[in-house]
């Protein structure tokens, strides 16, 4: 048999490109925005509460918006009593707002299936289903540009409306329900893998991704524990011991870069509510530290650059913790607010951004890393609408009414992907312009000296392009690409410093 190097080695390039994709910049998966639902973003969002655009269907109760590129894709409930209906999924540019597309899912189960509810976006399919009122049926996917549907997922599946899948690096899904946690293939909808599960409450079923592992919240007769699972096979591998006692967990997990397991345990109890850090020893998941957590069910979390953990305090501050030790760093004032379901978002700088859930006190706040206030603004029924953050930094968050708001992000002029608070890892900003013709800008941010490679590469993981390549000091550097001598189509730029590997996905369209 001949076997093609060639192809073999651009196979296999393409398998590395995959697996070092860094998901920071579009808000694909609902309650955090990345597979690791640790909130951050590479992208560098508003300095202000500058609106760019505010157009949305009008909606009673507001769902969140996930992003991918210049498409926005949420679900918007027109009306509560018509349930199977009442509620559309909806599409909207990015850059101006206008509506590109709406769609009403099939009704396979006509006495169960529930309002339709748009759970993610990825490689330009929206994932969606209606499932969500403890009840079973099928995800589908949609075409992100068109809203056609392009395939229906071969098992039912118990998602909640709160929750979302994540996503492994191929971009297969995995979601999580009361008695399984499931990865799904993106291309057809077809299972790869079913592991049996018991998970304590909504919104505890969804899964964090980190490298080849998931985790999950399950329950068990001394309180909720955090599993690990194969992401490969879905094998359990362990679990931690029970936190806190208790049954009601209504949060999802979360990760942070150094793999730490952030489990947030709420129920309303200042005997069992803590946020609890994980480290994962790779035959066990153990306790490092944790910190009291306030009630905030269905709420996201969030990891700023250099690592420090947000979190919530009982009386509804937001509080800045030292990753290592577990000290509170840093507090905000108390936020005012008639329900309290915070939802956070993490720009490239460490500006944290977060809606509080309320309903006629529903508000954004905007804070510097160390918590102080930057500005407020009211957003009525914000309830579980946002934030998240999508390229060029452009903000959205989903309030009741039409407030579907875009807020502007940072200029491109090299402000955009700097990087202002300490990080301790070398990052990579999407290009920008993106899409582009026939230059684009690309950012990538030093934290120390060492060996530095930016190169480019077609989807045949041919390189077409050596950008830089050599040792450089720490900082911050801006490359422009000039793809003039270019086909239109994908390219993969990849950034190599030290033992660190990022990729970005770039558009060329002449």
């Amino acid at each position: 048999m001949v076997i093609n190097n060639h192809r073999v080695v651009a196979c296999q390039l393409l398998v590395l490109l995959a697996v070092s994709v860094v998901w920071a910049d579009d808000w694909n998966a609902g309650t955090g925005g990345n597979p690791a639902r640790n909130s951050r973003s590479h992208e560098h969002g508003p300095q202000t509460a500058d609106i760019l655009w505010q157009n949305g269907l009008s909606a009673t109760i507001a769902q969140p918006a996930v992003i991918e590129g210049n498409i926005i894709a949420m679900s918007r409930i027109q009306s509560i009593n018509d349930v199977l209906h009442g509620t559309v999924i909806v599409a909207q540019s990015l850059t101006t707002g206008d509506t590109l597309w709406t769609a009403d899912l099939p009704v396979d189960f006509a006495a169960t299936d529930w309002r339709n509810r748009v759970s993610a976006i990825r490689n330009g399919r929206v994932y969606a289903s209606r499932s969500g009122n403890n009840n079973y049926s099928f995800f589908y996917a949609l075409n992100s540009e068109t809203g056609a549907v392009l395939w229906r997922s071969q098992d039912s599946v118990n998602e909640c409306s709160t929750e979302s899948p994540s996503f492994a690096p191929n971009g297969d899904l995995i979601v999580g329900s009361f008695t399984n946690v499931e990865r799904i293939n993106a291309t057809d909808g077809s299972r790869v893998w079913l592991t049996p599960r018991v998970s304590p409450t909504s919104n505890g079923s969804e899964a964090a991704v980190y490298g080849n592992r998931l985790y999950l919240w399950e329950a068990s007769l001394q309180g909720p524990k955090v599993s690990s699972f194969d992401l490969t096979t879905g094998a359990p591998r362990y679990s931690s011991a029970a936190i806190s006692g208790g049954f009601v967990q209504q949060v999802g997990l979360f990760i942070g870069p150094d793999g730490t397991v952030y489990a947030p345990r709420t129920q309303n109890n200042s005997s069992t509510d803590f946020l609890v850090a994980l480290e994962d020893r790779d035959t066990a998941l153990v306790e490092r530290w944790r910190v009291p957590l306030g009630y905030c069910p269905f709420a996201s979390f969030g990891i700023g650059p250099d690592s420090s953990v947000y979190s919530y305090t009982a009386d509804r501050r937001v509080i800045r913790i030292n990753p290592q030790t577990g000290s509170v760093l840093d507090s905000s004032e108390i936020i005012e607010t008639d329900f309290f379901q915070p939802r956070m978002a993490i720009d490239s700088s460490g500006i944290v951004y977060v809606t509080n859930g309320g309903f006629t006190q529903g508000e954004m706040l905007s804070y510097d890393p160390d918590l102080t206030l930057r500005w407020t603004m009211p957003i009525p029924g914000v309830n579980i609408g946002g934030p998240a953050i999508g390229q060029n930094g452009t903000l959205i968050v989903c309030g009741t009414g039409e407030n579907v708001i875009a807020l502007r992000g940072q200029p491109s002029n090299g402000a955009r992907g700097r990087v202002d608070f300490a990080v301790n890892s070398p990052t990579l900003s999407q290009n920008y312009p993106n899409p582009f013709n026939p230059s684009t800008t690309i950012s990538y941010y030093l934290p120390q000296a060492g060996d530095v490679r930016l190169t480019v590469f077609n989807t045949l993981g041919q390189r077409v392009a050596t950008l830089v390549s050599g040792n450089q000091a720490p900082g911050q550097r801006t490359v422009q690409f000039d793809g003039a001598t270019l086909a239109s189509g994908h390219y993969f730029c990849r950034l190599q410093a030290g033992s660190s590997v990022l990729t970005r996905n770039m558009l060329l369209l002449k």
